[in-house]
């Protein structure tokens, strides 16, 4: 690995960020497992701004996961 340190702190804010985005993927999984009326304006508004804010908490994450991986260095081959 090119910086241990750095690796670390990654690794550390990728599981906060993962964690982020379960919370928000629950969140979006309850809204659509309600039993509210499907028609609803009310519910319509709140599964589009779950789903952006579950997308968003998805990103960071990926990004975050991606920035780690590129200091990861494969294994030598023989």
């Amino acid at each position: 690995m090119k910086d241990v340190g750095n690796c670390e702190m990654l690794r550390t804010r990728m599981d906060d960020a993962f964690c982020v985005y379960s919370r928000e993927a629950e969140k979006l999984s309850i809204l659509l497992s309600g039993s509210r009326d499907l028609s609803s304006w009310t519910l319509y508004h709140d599964l589009l701004k779950q789903r952006t804010t579950e997308v968003v908490a998805y990103e960071k994450y990926r990004n975050i996961k991606d920035e780690l991986f590129t200091l990861i260095n494969p294994p030598p081959t023989e």
